[in-house]
C-alpha cells in the first residue's frame, strides 16, 4: 500500500519530506480556523489577513520545496529511485496545497463584506467550521501516525459530508434570498465540500493503490469501482 512509501527508519530525506507535508496540513489548519472565523466568528478579515496569506504562503513554499526534495532524491537514488513512491508525494502534496487555497478562499468572502456571524443558521455554520476543523487535524494526525485503520472510518464520515454540501448548493440555487447572501452560501459549502475532497485524497493515500489516489474527487455517481 502506499503507506510503505515513508518507511525506511534511516532514510533521512524521506523523513523530512514526511515531516514537511505534515507541516503543510497543520499550517491548513491555521489558515482554515483565522479564515472562517472572519466569515461566521465575528472576526475582523482584515486584521487576520496578514497572517492568513503569510500562512498560506508558507503552504506554497513548503508544496515547492518538496518537489525540489523528491527531483533531488530520484536523481541521487537514479535507478534505485521508485518512480511510483515520487508520484504518490507528488500527489499528497497537491492535495495538501490545495486545502490551503480552499481556505485562503473563505477569508476572501469575508474580506469582500460577507458576514454570517448573526445569520439564523449560525449554529449549523458553525457545525461546519468545527467538523472541518477537525477534519483537517485529524487527517494530519492519521498521516503522521500512518494509521491505515483510522484512514478507513474517517474515509466513510467524511464522504458522508460531501452529500450535505451538494445539497447546500442546490438549496441556495433555488433560494429566494438576497444574491449576495445565496451566492456566499453556495461558494462557502462548495469550498468546504473541496478541503474534504482533498483531504480524503491524502489520507487515501495511506490505503489506496497509486492508480487510485484522487479518487474522491469524483461525484460518487461517476466513482469507478475496482470490478470497472
Amino acid at each position: 500500500m502506499v503507506m510503505e512509501f515513508f518507511k525506511g527508519g534511516a532514510d533521512k530525506p524521506l523523513e523530512e519530506i514526511e515531516s514537511l507535508i505534515i507541516n503543510m496540513l497543520q499550517d491548513n489548519r491555521h489558515t482554515f480556523d483565522l479564515a472562517i472565523n472572519a466569515l461566521i466568528g465575528g472576526t475582523d478579515a482584515k486584521a487576520v489577513g496578514k497572517e492568513v496569506r503569510k500562512s498560506d504562503k508558507r503552504v506554497n513554499r513548503a508544496e515547492r520545496e518538496v518537489r525540489r526534495r523528491l527531483i533531488v532524491h530520484a536523481s541521487v537514488q537514479g535507478e534505485r529511485a521508485d518512480l511510483t513512491r515520487v508520484l504518490i508525494a507528488m500527489s499528497i502534496i497537491k492535495d495538501a496545497e490545495r486545502v490551503g487555497d480552499q481556505a485562503k478562499n473563505i477569508w476572501d468572502l469575508a474580506d469582500a463584506g460577507v458576514d454570517f456571524s448573526d445569520a439564523d443558521d449560525r449554529e449549523w455554520l458553525t457545525g461546519l467550521r468545527d467538523q472541518t476543523s477537525r477534519f483537517i487535524a485529524e487527517c494530519s494526525r492519521v498521516y503522521h501516525d500512518r494509521d491505515a485503520e483510522a484512514a478507513h472510518q474517517l474515509i466513510p464520515e467524511m464522504d458522508a459530508v460531501l452529500d450535505e454540501y451538494d445539497e447546500c448548493v442546490r438549496t441556495q440555487l433555488k433560494s429566494d434570498a438576497p444574491a449576495q447572501e445565496a451566492v456566499s452560501r453556495a461558494l462557502l459549502c462548495r469550498y468546504l465540500k473541496r478541503i474534504t475532497g482533498h483531504l480524503m485524497n491524502v489520507i487515501t493515500s495511506l490505503v489506496m493503490p497509486l492508480e487510485r489516489l484522487d479518487y474522491y474527487d469524483e461525484k460518487k455517481s461517476d466513482r469507478e469501482t475496482t470490478s470497472e
